[in-house]
């Protein structure tokens, strides 16, 4: 069965206690325990409820660390990007036909020619 639901998310710039309640929250995604301290979670598979979750994890990481999220629904044929920075959360819609051009430009500043 093709995953119609997929989440990766990455959480850095936190400490090892806020790390390890945010692995609690995400316990049912697959983690992985970056060596810098990060923590990376995904989901491939049946929809869930991200949004709680990601309200859930907001409210630990509070102003000190930061997060990035992805859902993509390929039912709908859509993504979001969630930033989790300064105690809020903030979602960028990306059309899926140019998400790998977009995530380029988010991460280096450079337009993809």
């Amino acid at each position: 069965m093709r995953a119609e639901f997929r989440v990766y998310g990455h959480i850095a710039a936190a400490s090892e206690s806020i790390i390890s309640q945010i692995a609690q929250i995400v316990a049912d995604y697959e983690i992985t325990r970056q060596a810098d301290g990060s923590l990376d979670f995904v989901h491939e598979g049946l929809w869930r409820d991200v949004e709680s979750d990601l309200h859930a994890i907001r409210e630990v990481l509070g102003t000190t660390g930061r997060g990035v999220v992805d859902v993509i629904d390929h039912a709908e044929w859509r993504m979001t990007r969630y930033f989790l920075e300064n105690g809020a959360i903030r979602a960028v819609p990306i059309h899926l036909d140019h998400a790998l051009d977009t995530a380029y430009r988010s991460e280096t500043g450079v337009d993809h020619a």
